[in-house]
């Protein structure tokens, strides 16, 4: 079987920091697939130069706007994610394992390849439904043109790739239990801190947890990160960027961790 790992940048270059760090820690984690990156038109060739240096291979495709000229997005930024559909495209591959490009890996996790379309973890507010920031999928181009002809028809509840898969995929909750991944395949950043935080949690943490997903801030992002999980991101970017890393800056993570642990303590005390 072909397979890779696979990830997206469209709309401008505001993902290359986190594609960079996922670069990163697939190569730390051990894994020998091949790593794809999808980019649109849109993507600068600086940006193009910076993902292939941590191993990615760049494929160049189309964007696929979102239904109803996007007006029904739950967050703008949701515009784009449509264009993540053209993973199904890559049908030069047997499997993909879909990451968002704001993941990031802990520990090698090529057991996924073995998991059946379409597998993935559910996500953190309906468990019902699965988070799309990691998918285990078959590319297939009649899937694909399904996809396609049925996204005006096909309702999404947040408006995005997320709504619309689980409704392409309805019956995901009561498939067989290999297309459910475990939580810790797709950890979300705010969770992971808060088991960080707490020793009686952190050693099944370290055992479990294999993904982190930070799907609420974005640690690259100028804003103070204040949802936790800073300092694993952080030392994979500086793994790939060791100029920009000084002392102070490691400071300051660590206290964008602290502040979390803070608040959080004072309402579960």
């Amino acid at each position: 079987m072909k397979r890779a790992y696979v990830t997206l940048i469209s709309g401008s270059d505001a993902y290359v920091p986190g594609v960079e760090a996922l670069g990163r820690s697939l190569r730390k984690s051990g894994t020998r697939e091949e790593r794809i990156v999808m980019v649109t038109s849109d993507v600068s060739p600086a940006a193009r130069r910076a993902v292939s240096e941590q191993g990615w291979s760049v494929r160049e495709v189309e964007p696929l706007s979102a239904p109803n000229n996007g007006k029904d997005v739950l967050f703008r930024r949701f515009g784009g994610v449509f264009t993540k559909l053209r993973a199904w495209e890559l049908t030069d591959l047997d499997k993909v394992v879909f990451l968002d490009a704001d993941t990031l890996v802990l520990q090698n996790v090529d057991e996924l390849f073995e998991r059946p379309e379409i597998a993935a973890a559910p996500d953190f507010l309906m468990p019902d439904r699965f988070n799309s920031g990691v998918m285990v999928l078959d590319p297939n181009r009649e899937t694909f043109r399904r996809m396609v002809e049925s996204l005006d028809a096909t309702m999404s509840y947040d408006g995005g790739d997320q709504g619309f898969l689980n409704n392409f995929f309805s019956g995901w909750y009561a498939m067989p239990v290999e297309h459910r991944l475990p939580v810790g395949y797709n950890l979300f950043h705010f969770i992971f801190q808060f088991v960080e935080a707490h020793s009686v949690l952190r050693s099944t943490l370290q055992r479990e947890a294999k993904i982190l997903h930070y799907a609420v801030q974005k640690p690259w992002r100028p804003l103070p990160q204040v949802t936790g999980g800073s300092a694993p991101w952080w030392q994979m970017y500086y793994d790939a960027h060791p100029e920009q890393q000084t002392a102070l800056r490691d400071r300051l993570h660590a206290l964008e961790d602290w502040a979390f642990e803070s608040v959080i303590g004072v309402f579960v005390r």
